[in-house]
């Protein structure tokens, strides 16, 4: 495991996602005879993201994956990553990684103060715009049912990662997905 995090430096974003879905995979895998091993990954991935010396290129997409794919081992690291928004430079991968946790494990974002991110809806980048509408619909967010409305005329063109592939979408595509998993769930109750 020690070893993979090196792939991570890789200047290519498509393959660095890649990288990152393939260790949270392995990861997954490893954690059912040896979780310390994983969790000893998870801090490790941490340092490195508030190391001010160091590139967290990768990092947080690679919590996020650890996290989402197994949930019931470490699901108590979610709460951290939203802990990490506020730095620029990283918020994207915060929000894709809350995302990815909230497929499976929507509780464990709505444990948080999650209601604070509502605001990035009107973020001035499409992507960012795009990220929070998908987390809003895996946490089936009623809350934000107007807002993602507001954002069905935005065709702006984003890239998200998807099972360590890079999908080419829309902002308004996003938030049609999300209020239609909001409307589900809403059914399911």
């Amino acid at each position: 495991m020690r070893f993979m995090q090196r792939l991570l430096y890789t200047p290519s974003d498509d393959i660095r996602w890649h990288v990152a879905w393939v260790i949270g995979s392995v990861a997954a895998r490893v954690s059912t005879r040896e979780p310390g091993q994983v969790s000893e990954l998870l801090h490790r991935l941490f340092e490195s993201t508030l190391d001010s010396a160091a590139a967290p290129w990768g990092m947080i997409e690679t919590m996020g994956y650890v996290i989402a794919k197994r949930p019931d081992i470490f699901g108590a690291f979610a709460r951290h990553l939203l802990n990490l928004l506020g730095e620029p430079s990283t918020e994207m991968q915060i929000i894709w990684g809350l995302g990815e946790i909230a497929k499976t494990r929507p509780d464990l974002i709505r444990a948080t103060p999650f209601y604070n991110l509502f605001h990035f809806l009107q973020h001035p980048l499409p992507l960012m715009r795009g990220l929070v509408a998908r987390l809003m619909g895996n946490l089936q967010a009623t809350e934000v049912t107007t807002q993602l409305m507001s954002l069905f005329d935005d065709n702006e063109s984003i890239r998200i990662c998807e099972e360590g592939q890079m999908v080419d979408t829309t902002v308004a595509d996003e938030a049609k997905k999300a209020l239609a998993a909001i409307r589900q769930g809403e059914k399911n109750e």
